[in-house]
């Protein structure tokens, strides 16, 4: 006994530590900072969340200035991404919250027109942890680092713990100008809000109004901002005013933020989807660079359909454009004593291949010198200049891709110090080749003679005194395009030098050959030509891309690269045109860096729409007429009205048909043999529309069906059949009175399975091809009865009861069924009631007995035959032993006298419950109804209807009036109100539920049902997924409601309602 408490103590103190740790754990125990929960770890994705907040929690920059980063391997990334920004509100930029992918490698989309991709591994060093989103690029594929977390709709990737080092691989895309311009403006509603303000969508469309295309529309936002906007570090702003249109409109001054917010706001104004970024500006170089407060930025991205998301940045280049490389030379100007060395910084950004570049340096008089850099920054040294004056260098890099050479240019001037100084005006030029060129020169201390050095006889250089100290040079510009030199000395022993470097550019012509007049939308075109320079000189490098003016818009037909023989440019015109003369316009873009302008040419074509059939493949039919109908299009979508189509059948020539003003045709032919036979249409066109011709099957058929197919309640339904006349094919299945199936046929038979039906009775199922009818079945759904005891002992004086419940195959109740029950050679046969149950009344013998039951249900129309054998107890019930309990209570007491028992049970009290229970189910009755009403109390409860006093009870029947009727029971100080409402007919009630909380809901879900027809409505939502077993419930007596002259039942409206409930919820009451 001892023991037993010891056992029992040590239970009852694992129970207490067990709560307190569960009630104080939270409070006493401190999780540390960013520590992850378990589910975190178990599950794969966080939960979607519609609120808008911030994006994450951004990167923290620590207060002092001297956050730094240290980057290494950003050979092609210019910008590093740290939050993106999507609703512009109260003059604030806030993030909608989105889903949180577990995993640190997330596949960029890849662009579905000709790019040019780079790849890099990119390596971060913080001097201070990071937490929160990580600083990669747009379109990072991987990140090395702990705890990641991608954040796919923006491309970010953040973490929860604290990290000092990462990398991270990434991939940049770059495109060639005319697939730029091809690219459309992606839908992406999420990303189109804008302020509600008439100055901005004016401001928007004003920019924009002469953009042939959606890129285009991007650069002419960046050009207006660049032009009519000044960028400032610091800009003062009025407290309380907008920044987007304090900027805009009255400042025209602002950072980084400004500039890219407008644009966003801009480009969205003109249906380009577009968000804010904020992160770092880098250069995009392989070797470690410094990066810190001084180098946050603030930049935008937009959405274009077949490419993604493109950064757009109104301060810088444009990135992307595709260069082989960006050349940067520092300083660009150098002023040095006579002998002084020549050093410059030369950077060499996103170089294609991340290959080696050439960089000639070509210093007037001195011969050129070669230097063969990597991608990064270099120090290069020049030879000396001796003499003073000033010296245009140039530094020409080349890098080959693809098999060409590709330029960019750079001019550096140099000052020698010493004797009189002399300057040009511009200090280089840029001209076309033959024509007339002018330099200002001037000089200090009013030089009145200058000599022009014999460097380049091909200029033709004139030198005019203008008025003391200033020149006029004038020349011609070499016919070779290329960089020169123009050279000035002065007169005397020591003479001050002025070189003037002069690239002469040429005008390329594009020249075609044979084009045809007039085309077909959809032909592939061949028109010869050829590109070459001012003196005929055929050009081999350069690109040919030809674009179609379709309305506003600028269509790409194809490119071709130059050779330099006779140039083929093929390309196709697009299906969908329209009828009419079309301007094809054909464009010369120079390799890069090349000394050629580029130049274009166009043509016009007139062009034939294209017309086109649209009928069906195939026609399945029965033997007789068989009706065949049809549009007749062009490929601009348009119907061809009053065309004359020729049609025959098998090769017999039958006749003509004529198209109504809508392009619409229906022809009817005889057909009584079995098989497959061929018609064929005819259009031959005219001047606007190009001839069209089709062929349609038409398989007439006999379907091998059964008449009626029996199936399980609950257990999918397989219908076989087999179709003469029709060897492969598709058919469709329709239950009435909205769902289909598509069935296909192989070998002349098909297979068809349904989903399990919840419920018993007949489906008619109409097999057809379009609209034919080929044949009609019906499911016959029945169900298995199953037959349970629910008493296995009985008891009672004279008489007692036996109650049997009747069940499906889905474990519901069987009602109103006759069950027969066979005992001790009597059969009698009971029903069950509404909840499934029989009850039969039994003699109670004098003494105990076992007797065998045997419950039979011979079967219905839908319910299978079953068969049950039970055993029951039978017993007289006892009289109550008054002696007994006496002389157990007299124990009790004792017991508890000298404390046998210490503690003594606390007494639990039973809540007195009150409830009002509608016998008949749902509180909604048709005038003239009984209403079954049980009140459900200790006491005697009283029942009240409209506040007036019915009567005292616990079951009550009443005849109510139309309208509501407050039902209210008072019982023992409780009470409790329900409401009954009495309709003149269930047909009302129907309606009005249909219209009042199904058609609602229906709009919610995204359906037009104001356009539908009930039966449009519920295929629309049975194809969105929802259950049509309901829907056509739901439909089908609201038809018979609306639309018939019968009466609907309150069965058939209580299945209505609990349909319409199945659908919405609980949102509507009767």
């Amino acid at each position: 006994m001892a023991r037993r408490k010891y056992v029992t103590f040590f239970i009852l103190i694992l129970l207490s530590i067990l709560i307190i740790s569960s009630v104080l754990g939270p409070v006493l125990i401190k999780a540390p900072p960013q520590t992850k929960s378990l589910e975190r770890f178990l599950l794969q994705w966080e939960p979607t969340r519609n609120e808008t907040n911030e994006t994450g929690p951004p990167i923290e920059v620590p207060e002092n200035g001297q956050f730094m980063l240290l980057v290494t391997g950003a050979s092609h990334v210019s910008y590093l991404r740290a939050n993106v920004y999507t609703d512009y509100i109260n003059g604030s930029w806030l993030t909608k919250n989105t889903s949180v992918l577990l995993a640190n490698t997330v596949a960029p989309p890849m662009p579905e027109v000709p790019h040019h991709a780079e790849r890099d591994t990119i390596g971060v060093i913080s001097f201070a942890p990071l937490s929160g989103n990580l600083y990669t690029s747009l379109y990072t594929t991987m990140v090395n680092a702990s705890g990641v977390e991608a954040l796919p709709e923006y491309n970010l990737f953040k973490t929860a713990v604290n990290v000092s080092t990462y990398s991270f691989s990434a991939v940049s895309y770059t495109f060639q100008p005319y697939f730029l311009h091809n690219l459309s403006a992606g839908n992406l509603t999420d990303y189109l809000s804008a302020p509600n303000d008439t100055r901005l969508v004016s401001l928007a469309r004003a920019i924009t109004r002469n953009a042939t295309d959606d890129y285009e529309k991007a650069q002419l936002i960046a050009e207006f901002l660049r032009k009519h906007y000044t960028y400032l570090e610091n800009p003062e702003r009025p407290n309380g005013t907008d920044p987007l249109t304090w900027f805009l409109f009255e400042s025209k001054e602002g950072t980084s933020k400004d500039f890219a917010s407008a644009f966003v706001i801009l480009a969205r104004l003109n249906g380009i989807p577009a968000r804010l970024v904020e992160g770092f500006y880098i250069r995009a170089v392989p070797g470690t660079q410094i990066i810190s407060n001084k180098d946050r930025w603030f930049w935008a991205e937009l959405y274009f359909d077949k490419a993604g998301w493109l950064t757009f940045d109104p301060l810088r280049k444009d990135p992307n454009l595709f260069r082989p490389f960006e050349l940067e030379v520092s300083p660009n100007s150098l002023e040095l004593q006579p002998g002084g060395e020549i050093k410059l910084n030369i950077t060499l950004m996103n170089v294609v291949n991340n290959s080696k570049v050439y960089l000639y340096a070509y210093v007037p008089e001195k011969p050129a010198l070669v230097f063969l850099l990597n991608p990064g920054t270099s120090e290069i040294t020049l030879r000396t200049l001796q003499s003073p004056g000033s010296y245009g260098i140039v530094l020409k890099a080349m890098v080959e891709h693809h098999g060409k050479v590709m330029k960019e240019d750079a001019i550096v001037i140099v000052n020698v110090s010493g004797g009189v100084k002399l300057r040009a005006e511009p200090a280089y030029l840029v001209i076309k080749r033959g024509s007339l060129g002018t330099v200002r020169i001037y000089t200090e201390d009013n030089v009145t003679e200058l000599i022009l050095l014999p460097m380049d006889s091909s200029f033709l250089p004139v030198l005019l005194p203008d008025r003391k100290g200033a020149f006029n040079l004038l020349f011609y510009a070499p016919s070779e395009p290329e960089w020169h030199f123009l050279g000035i000395r002065t007169a005397g022993e020591n003479p001050s030098f002025l070189y003037i470097p002069v690239k002469v550019i040429d005008w390329a012509k594009v020249t075609l050959f044979d084009w045809p007049q007039n085309a077909t939308a959809g032909d592939t075109i061949t028109i010869s030509g050829t590109v070459a320079d001012s003196t005929g000189v055929v050009l081999d490098e350069g690109t040919i891309y030809t674009t179609l003016d379709y309305g506003n818009r600028s269509i790409l037909l194809g490119f071709e690269n130059l050779t330099g023989k006779l140039l083929q440019v093929n390309f196709t015109l697009p299906r969908y045109l329209a009828p009419g003369v079309y301007n094809i316009t054909f464009h010369y873009f120079p390799s890069w860096g090349a000394p050629y302008v580029p130049r274009e040419t166009w043509i016009e074509i007139a062009v034939k729409a294209l017309a086109e059939f649209d009928v069906p493949e195939q026609v399945v039919s029965l033997e007789g007429n068989v009706t065949v109908k049809g549009h007749l299009v062009g490929g601009d979508g348009k119907a061809i009205a009053n065309a004359s189509i020729e049609y025959s059948l098998d090769k017999n020539y039958m006749g003509t048909v004529n198209t109504s003003e809508n392009g619409e045709f229906s022809l009817r032919v005889l057909l009584t043999q079995l098989g497959s036979h061929n018609l064929s249409l005819y259009y031959p066109g005219d001047a606007s529309y190009s001839p069209a011709e089709v062929n349609v099957e038409i398989a007439i058929v006999e379907m091998e069906l059964p008449e009626k197919v029996e199936a399980e309640l609950g257990k999918p339904v397989k219908i076989t059949g087999g179709i003469i006349g029709l060897e492969k094919g598709q058919i469709s299945a329709r239950i009435y009175p909205g769902k289909l199936y598509k069935v296909p046929v192989s070998n002349g038979s098909f297979t068809l399975t349904l989903e399990p039906f919840n419920f018993i009775g007949e489906r008619s199922i109409d097999f057809y091809h379009g609209d034919n009818l080929l044949a009609r079945t019906t499911v016959v759904i029945v169900s298995p009865i199953k037959i349970e005891l629910l008493t296995n002992r009985s008891e009672g004086e004279e008489t007692t009861v036996i109650k049997f419940k009747a069940l499906d195959a889905l474990n519901d109740p069987v009602p109103n069924v006759f069950l027969t029950v066979e005992m001790e050679n009597e059969i009698r046969q009971v029903m069950t009631n509404a909840s499934g149950i029989a009850t039969l009344e039994v003699p109670v013998p004098d003494d105990e007995k076992n007797v065998t039951v045997r419950v039979f249900f011979r079967g219905s129309s839908y319910y299978l035959p079953a068969e049950e054998t039970f055993h029951v107890l039978i017993v007289k019930k006892r009289e109550i032993p008054w002696l007994y309990l006496g002389i157990a209570l007299l124990l009790a007491v004792v017991i508890a006298r000298y404390g046998l028992v210490r503690k003594k049970a606390p007494k639990v009290e039973r809540e007195p419950v009150l409830k009002i229970i509608f016998n008949n189910g749902i509180p909604l009755f048709k005038e003239g109804e009984v209403i079954e009403i049980s009140v459900e109390c200790e006491n005697e409860p009283e029942l009240y209807v409209d506040g007036k006093p019915v009567g005292k009870g616990k079951d009550f029947r009443l005849k109510l009036p139309l309208g509501e009727h407050t039902i209210e029971a008072r019982c023992g100080g409780l009470v409790e109100r329900a409401t009954a409402r009495i309709v003149k007919s269930y047909n009302d009630a129907v309606v009005e539920h249909y219209d009042r909380c199904f058609l609602p809901w229906g709009k919610e879900t995204g359906v037009n049902v104001d356009e539908l027809t009930p039966r449009e409505i519920e295929a629309v939502l049975t194809d969105m997924m929802y259950p049509w077993e309901p829907l056509d419930v739901l439909t089908e007596i609201f038809e018979k409601a609306k639309y018939s002259h019968r009466e609907v039942s309150r069965e058939e409206f209580i299945r209505f309602y609990r349909a319409l409930l199945t659908l919405i919820g609980g949102g509507c009451v009767v």
